[in-house]
Parts: C-alpha cells; structure tokens; sequence
C-alpha cells in the first residue's frame, strides 16, 4: 500500500511539473472561431476593415485586414498579453497561417513588442526582420524570440496591412490560427 501511494504522489507530482514547464498560450480568439474578432484590438485607417471572414484555414473564421489607404497602416493587435506569465528574457514562439494580396506597395508585417506598465517598450522586433511575404495560398509563419528586459505591461504581437505613398496601394491580411506562447526556461518548473 505505501509503495502505491508514493507512486501515485511521483507521478502526480511529475504531471505537475510537466504542465509547469509547457507552454502558456496568451492570446485569446487567435482562430477568430467566435465568429467576430472579439479579443483583438484594431487601429483603423480611414478606408480600412477588419472582420472575421469565412475564409478560413481551419474551423469556420479567419481574421480579414483590408487596408486602402494609400500610405497608411492598418494594425490588429493582441496587446498586453501574458501579464503575469511573462518574465523578462523568457522564450516567446508567434505561429499563425495567413495569406493576402498587397498592390502598388503594399506590405504586412508581424512584430512583437514587450511592454512596461504605464507606456512605453524595452523591445520591439519585427518578426523574420522583414515584411511577410503573403500570397493567395495560406502559408505558415512560425518565430521564436524573446521577451525583452521589462516586460510589466505584457506582450504585445501586432499584424499590419500597409500601404504604400503611391495612389492606389493596397494591402489585405489574412490570419487564422495565431498562437503567441511563453515557454519557461528548462528548470523553472515549481519545487516539489
């Protein structure tokens, strides 16, 4: 009897630090399955949209951001995200599926920024240090960072469709699926 209960407490307490040590996913409606965009913050420009779209990658939504502004940005935002989670230096891994169509300079980008409570950031990163390079076929986007040195106010991943100075620039973003995690270092998991 006394060998079962302590592997029974071995085991509980080894599933314990197991779940410990995963991942924490921080974003909320990333697979915009909700059917609204519900849990994202969105900046507009004054010709620009952001809907949850039918056309998805998987499940019944996707995030739409239409942008026709011409030298604008139009951001969606998970902001202030993991606070409490998030400690300065941890692992952060971004992956989300998108596709898109940009004209006449258009561009999109992914970046992360790690935030101070009260304003400001100690870092900011463009994620895969250019521009996406969407096309019309859904396509993986997947990055691993860092949380910067103050990370009080959260994380924040932010998706631009941005448009070009030249009349006519265009910019459409399509996201499904996103996943902002903190990942704890090895070791880090609570003391048994």
């Amino acid at each position: 009897m006394r060998t079962t209960i302590t592997t029974t407490a071995i085991v509980c307490a080894l599933a314990t630090a197991a779940s410990a040590t995963a991942a924490a996913e921080l974003t909320t409606n990333g697979g915009f399955e909700t059917g609204d965009t519900s849990g994202w913050e969105y900046f507009p420009t004054p010709s620009s949209t952001f809907t949850a779209d039918g056309d998805a990658f998987s499940g019944a939504f996707a995030g739409r951001l239409e942008n026709v502004t011409d030298g604008t940005a139009a951001v969606i935002k998970q902001a202030n995200i993991g606070l409490g989670v998030v400690t300065p230096g941890i692992q952060v891994d971004i992956s989300f599926w998108a596709k898109g169509a940009n004209e006449i300079g258009g561009v999109n980008f992914a970046e992360l920024f790690s935030e101070i409570d009260g304003g400001g950031v100690s870092k900011t990163e463009i994620l895969g240090g250019a521009p996406l390079f969407v096309t019309g076929d859904w396509t993986f986007y997947s990055f691993t960072t860092t949380a910067g040195p103050d990370v009080s106010g959260g994380i924040t991943l932010q998706l631009t469709a941005t448009t070009g100075a030249n009349i006519g620039s265009t910019s459409l973003l399509q996201v499904d699926d996103v996943s902002v995690t903190a990942v704890p270092a090895p070791g880090a998991a609570a003391v048994l």
